[in-house]
């Protein structure tokens, strides 16, 4: 079943079509490793949107999406979902700080990778210096500065993916529907093996901000906020994809240097799904569309690799005057999400694929 928190618009539409036929292929295998029948739940969220990974959305996978279904009797994993772990972590700076200061410890930390392989500075990663300009008292959060990073375990990247010559490549299996729609997956031990390891993958994560965040601020390390994942697979029956399951609080995030946005439930201490962000859209008229050899987005054609932002597909409402403005958006998702905005924070200056770029003057 599809549960369609979207909203609404035209490219979401067009992928809810698609998850579709991916609830009917996941409810197909379950029932096929089972004695009995076995169902499939997606949660379309208002951040469903095109991903980043070919592989994934050729297997019927986007991001902004929760996929569940019932426990089979022999465990099995989608392995086109290219599961790894992906989260930020926000962290309260205990004294002021310099732009030129934050970015020179954070080029040495950079320069560092010996323990863990920085992917700050790739897809849609960032380091941001961020500001709050008043105390915060729900999220316990003071005015001042603080430090915001995203990233994911790319140490692992090879391990999970569905890459020629890993450790399960021989072992996957394929189902299909329709002319140009399959699941591929893997069963059994090595299934298991896999959630154990994507599992793991989620402190891990968290210990790599931690660590970064430390290595960085040294003694101007305050408290931390959050540290959550939006990505990965926190039971051996459930994949996220740019959602957060949490009972405390978790980002919103928005685009490189507008304001970020920190929310939680409205039901207090109650664990429950929340969007990571705005979610990427197609550009206007453009379709997707399956065929035997991959997809083809607009005019496109994609057989693996990563698709190109701002031209294949674009950040969502881009915040154009003529749209929602960003606080009246925020206020739009978390109503339809039932969530608290509980604080604001102004991005000061950031490190992503761009590279170094400076917002506002402090």
């Amino acid at each position: 079943m599809i549960y369609d928190k979207t909203l609404g618009d035209r490219t979401q539409k067009i992928l809810l079509r698609e998850l579709q036929t991916t609830e009917k292929l996941i409810s197909k295998v379950a029932t096929k490793l089972s004695t009995t029948q076995k169902t499939c739940n997606i949660y379309a969220m208002t951040d469903l949107g095109i991903a980043h990974n070919v592989t994934r959305m050729r297997g019927g996978f986007f991001t902004g999406a929760v996929y569940n279904w019932e426990e089979p009797d022999i465990p099995f994993v989608p392995v086109d979902s290219t599961v790894n772990v992906c989260g930020t972590a926000l962290y309260k700076i205990n004294s002021d700080i310099h732009i030129e200061e934050f970015k020179e410890r954070c080029e040495s930390v950079l320069l560092d990778t010996s323990k863990y392989k920085w992917n700050f500075m790739n897809g849609n990663h960032f380091i941001s210096l961020c500001y709050a300009k008043r105390d915060y008292d729900y999220v316990r959060m003071k005015k001042g500065y603080y430090m915001l990073v995203h990233a994911s375990a790319c140490e692992y990247k090879e391990k999970l993916y569905p890459t020629i010559g890993n450790w399960y490549y021989n072992s996957i299996q394929t189902e299909n529907l329709g002319e140009h729609r399959y699941l591929r997956y893997i069963e059994g031990e090595k299934a298991e093996k896999f959630y154990k390891m994507a599992n793991m993958l989620e402190t891990f994560n968290a210990e790599r901000n931690y660590f970064f965040c430390e290595s960085v601020l040294h003694s101007k390390m305050g408290e931390e906020i959050l540290n959550v994942s939006h990505y990965g697979m926190p039971s051996m029956n459930e994949i996220l994809i740019g959602v957060q399951k949490t009972d405390g609080f978790a980002t919103l995030l928005t685009s490189l240097g507008k304001n970020v946005y920190i929310v939680s439930n409205k039901r207090k201490e109650i664990e429950s799904y929340i969007p990571h962000g705005f979610g990427l859209e197609l550009p206007e008229k453009s379709d997707i569309a399956y065929y035997k050899e991959g997809i083809k987005i607009g005019e496109k054609d994609f057989s693996s690799g990563s698709i190109t932002i701002g031209e294949d597909a674009i950040n969502r409402h881009g915040f154009s005057e003529e749209k929602y403005k960003l606080r009246e958006y925020v206020k739009k998702i978390a109503e339809i999400n039932n969530l608290k905005i509980c604080a604001e924070l102004k991005q000061v200056c950031s490190f992503s694929a761009k590279g170094f770029q400076i917002w506002r003057s402090l």
